[in-house]
């Protein structure tokens, strides 16, 4: 790579300057680290062992996830998962799939559900909505109790849930689970995270299982199963683009359906809602809700530090953050504003904020399309930032309902403009609360929704059934232009490897289960005795003691 004077550097993609060198090399580094993972997948699978190279695969996929690495999908992986799905015990018993018929009774498949989270919620909703069909659910690694929501939802629907991880073995054992558990059912609806493989080895040979479904609700970051995938379930048109360019999905296998979302009866006025936080009724109130990894810093710069400015310019606003936890760098700002910004744990249900606020603001670097969608349900103007090129769309909010109503900043200072017009006219909060408010209603109304996810399933059922993969797999070479470039800062995570390690251990061979321990013994990983002990035992025993007390039986 030549240097010039002016601080540019000459790269295969032309000139770049300092800080973009610096991201394409931290892309080249991660996409070295994600190959080498895959490499030691390919290693394993070779040598037949099937269930340390399922494991290790899934590994290889958390970094891509957490370490953006130039790519957003593997069809390498991809097609390691699909040989070792081939190589499970033949299902010559079963024969192949039966023909399309209409899809009543659906398979859905997480891997895990979070109590605080947009999925959690939207699989809730689907369920509820979906009142004419038949909804199961299959947990692949699923810990802990299921949310409440959740359970009422699918015994209301008649269905069943499935806690494959609470079954002797591991991945392979699932896998073999899950397909038998899909026979039952007309489609496999995939709400899957990023790196889940018992999915991809389940339904490896696309001629005899139900379709399958890939809801993409984590359109931003890297995700393995376009290749089992019947179709792709966009939320938005900026994820159905990105699913296509960087994907490989097929552009008639890539759909589009709106997120789900309640549309809120209001329990208080905003005036009442205000009495119960405390606030003055003639204050305006911004707020914003989001997981608290949505809040993270820009360099030195918090989310607290973007609002001094506005909120001294504006003594009668203050602002409220629900999700971001108390924060000590967040300090400086809620002194230098008189304790007008304040911040509080993740919760399950904000309504009473919702319900309180004046003005919606949107969690940064990291969009949150559902709390949007759910402020503007509430009738509440919304202002978000999008700081990036247009290439970078999928960083943005350009949801359905949202692109044409939320109030878009391309910098600090028009962001204070929006806020600052919406703060000085409480006839524009209102108009603007107004206008969102109608499009949410018009678009994301259960009928509405499930009209459209009618829609998606005759569109689904009438593609004609996939076909394995044949001939080489594409190369995979690491992106270094946009979103790629600013990629890890805004959705990037520290997770560490032993995290990693320690998160599929359960799964392992015994004995590779006893080598990766005792190599993060070495490494002085363990958190104290009990993570030592519990580390050696397999996940699936561990489960049953953890989730189902007194019941030490697969199931």
């Amino acid at each position: 790579m030549a240097t010039i004077a002016s601080g540019l550097h000459q790269d295969g993609n032309g000139w770049i300057d300092d800080e973009a060198a610096r991201r394409a090399g931290r892309i080249r580094a991660n996409f070295s680290a994600f190959d080498a993972r895959v490499r030691e997948a390919e290693r394993l699978a070779a040598s037949g062992d099937l269930e340390g190279a399922a494991v290790e695969a899934a590994i290889a996929a958390t970094m891509a996830a957490h370490r953006h690495c130039g790519v957003f999908a593997s069809p390498r992986l991809e097609r390691m998962m699909a040989e070792i799905g081939r190589r499970l015990e033949p299902e010559a018993d079963h024969g192949p799939a039966p023909e399309p018929v209409p899809f009543r009774r659906v398979l859905h498949v997480c891997t895990q559900l979070a109590p605080v989270g947009g999925l959690t919620k939207m699989l809730a909703l689907w369920i509820g909505a979906d009142a004419h069909r038949t909804n199961g659910l299959a947990l692949t690694q699923h810990r802990g109790p299921v949310d409440a929501r959740i359970t009422e939802a699918v015994r209301a629907s008649g269905g069943t849930i499935h806690h494959l991880n609470h079954r002797h073995g591991g991945k392979l054992a699932w896998a073999r689970e899950l397909r038998r558990i899909a026979r039952d059912y007309d489609v496999v609806v995939l709400h899957i995270h990023c790196e889940d493989v018992v999915p991809l080895i389940a339904f490896a040979d696309p001629g005899r299982h139900p379709p399958v479904i890939l809801l993409n609700h984590a359109d931003h970051l890297f995700w393995i199963g376009t290749r089992i995938s019947h179709a792709v379930v966009n939320l938005r048109e900026a994820a159905r683009r990105l699913a296509i360019a960087r994907r490989g999905v097929d552009p008639a296998r890539s759909l589009l359906l709106p997120t789900l979302i309640t549309l809120p009866e209001r329990q208080r006025s905003r005036a009442e809602a205000k009495r119960a936080l405390g606030i003055p009724e003639d204050e305006v109130l911004l707020v914003s809700v989001a997981r608290g990894a949505k809040y993270r810093n820009v360099g030195p710069v918090t989310y607290a530090d973007r609002h001094i400015d506005l909120l001294a310019a504006h003594p009668n606003a203050r602002l409220i953050v629900v999700g971001a936890g108390e924060r000590a760098d967040w300090g400086p700002a809620q002194a230098a504003t008189g304790g007008r910004i304040t911040a509080h744990a993740e919760l399950s249900d904000p309504r009473v904020f919702f319900e309180a606020a004046d003005i919606y603001v949107d969690s940064y670097p990291f969009v949150s399309s559902t709390s949007m969608l759910e402020a503007a349900a509430y009738g509440l103007p919304l202002v978000t930032r999008f700081e990036a090129p247009e290439a970078a769309e999928i960083v943005a909010i350009n949801h359905p309902g949202l692109d044409a109503t939320a109030r878009v900043a391309r910098d600090q200072v028009e962001y204070e403009a929006h806020l600052t017009a919406l703060i000085t006219d409480a006839d524009a909060r209102e108009a603007a609360g107004a206008e969102i408010s109608a499009a949410i209603a018009r678009l994301y109304a259960p009928a509405s929704w499930l009209a459209g996810l009618d829609a998606v399933y005759s569109e689904a059922q009438a593609l004609p059934r996939l076909t394995p993969d044949s001939g080489p797999v594409p190369a995979e070479m690491p992106h270094l232009g946009e979103p790629d470039l600013r990629h890890q800062d805004m959705f990037g995570s520290d997770f560490p490897v032993s995290g990693m390690t320690k998160n599929y251990i359960g799964m392992l061979p015994l004995r590779q289960r006893i080598a990766s321990w005792a190599a993060l013994r070495r490494a002085g990983d363990f958190s104290g005795p009990w993570e030592r002990v519990r580390l050696l035992l397999p996940e699936w025993l561990v489960r049953n003691v953890k989730d189902r007390p007194g019941l030490l039986r697969a199931g």
